[in-house]
């Protein structure tokens, strides 16, 4: 060893720890004195948190396959002037591909023709990203597969390859379209299920309980994954609020901020209104939805249920809990649950077609 490398002296592990404390820290400090001005000055920024739609994969949605999903049809439905929804069809395993040319009769050979025994899902995703997502096609690939029913999965306006700009009520009208829309072209005939996931547990959620007042609509039923008790909690108990959570400020900007970009995504309170059998999956292991929060909603809907049965209203409402503990499936992964559909078979679903 040369003599100028024996002297060399090498930096100590605790003063290159305490400079990265530094600049963490620092950082830290920075952005707890940056994000309250932010929220302050420019409220908006909190719908950004809330959809994070600006998360996109960039991919071409018009050819499902290149995702590693066959039988899947990509086609786009017109809700306003300034909002085209991207749709994905994933066809029912007893639905025999046909030819087709166009969308009309994409339509007509494998959906209005098909058999009314034939159930529908409507699958409304979280939010950031799109219909592509790896555990989304993984649901919605569950459920064709195993219960062999006809899926349907969008993305909301301002999501994916669909155009506009996300609202709530932006969000819900999307939704109620979709519905509306599967409703007559299946000339009411065959059920219609809706599955929503965190976010779109709200979402569906809110759609159910608008349906419930429509007697020429029903529903046959909700699943609710991940679901919260609203917005503004989920901001709440999300795992990066741990930073920011225990300073004063945080609770009431980001109440203040909801409520001017009018974004509530009240989950519990729309619960009571629902008029069809709901069952709410979660896992202990979920830390950006937290566990807490589908027990919570669970106990709503018990009274609820048992208000309506007094009040002799809302009598098809029914709620059910199916948890998963320590099995790590966290937020987005509980499609992996290898009895999911033999359960929800016991509890909501039709029995084998």
């Amino acid at each position: 060893m040369s003599e100028s490398n024996a002297n060399r002296r090498w930096p100590k592990p605790i003063s290159i720890l305490t400079k990265i404390s530094f600049i963490t820290g620092g950082i830290y400090i920075l952005i707890s004195l940056t994000l309250p001005i932010l929220l302050i000055i420019y409220p908006t920024i909190v719908k950004h948190i809330v959809f994070m739609n600006f998360l996109k994969t960039g991919t071409n949605f018009t050819q499902p396959e290149a995702f590693g999903v066959d039988r899947v049809f990509n086609f786009y439905l017109d809700v306003e002037p300034t909002v085209r929804l991207g749709i994905w069809h994933y066809r029912s395993p007893l639905v025999q591909d046909q030819s087709y040319t166009t969308d009309e009769e994409y339509f007509q050979k494998h959906i209005e023709s098909t058999s009314s025994k034939i159930p529908i899902i409507i699958y409304f995703h979280g939010n950031a990203f799109d219909r592509s997502l790896f555990n989304r096609r993984g649901m919605c690939k569950k459920l064709r597969e195993e219960l062999k029913y006809d899926v349907f999965t969008f993305d909301y306006r301002g999501f994916g390859d669909s155009t506009g700009e996300p609202t709530e009520e932006g969000l819900i009208r999307d939704a109620r379209y979709v519905y509306d829309w599967l409703h007559n072209i299946s000339n009411g005939q065959r059920k219609i299920y809706i599955w929503g996931q965190s976010l779109g547990s709200s979402v569906a959620c809110q759609l159910a309980a608008r349906l419930s007042d429509d007697e020429s609509k029903s529903l046959a039923g909700i699943v609710m994954e991940a679901a919260f008790i609203n917005i503004h909690q989920a901001l709440q108990t999300h795992y990066l609020s741990l930073l920011f959570r225990w300073q004063p400020w945080f609770s009431s900007l980001t109440e203040k901020a909801l409520r001017i970009n009018k974004l509530g995504f009240q989950t519990r309170g729309h619960l009571s209104s629902v008029n069809c059998p709901c069952v709410l999956l979660h896992a202990d292991d979920d830390y950006t939805v937290p566990y807490f929060h589908g027990k919570q909603l669970l106990q709503a809907g018990l009274a609820a249920r048992d208000d309506h049965k007094q009040k002799k209203k809302l009598l098809h409402f029914t709620i059910d809990m199916i948890s998963y503990h320590g099995a790590g499936y966290g937020h987005s992964l509980i499609y992996r649950a290898p009895n999911l559909i033999p359960t929800l078979k016991r509890v909501i679903f039709d029995e084998d077609l």
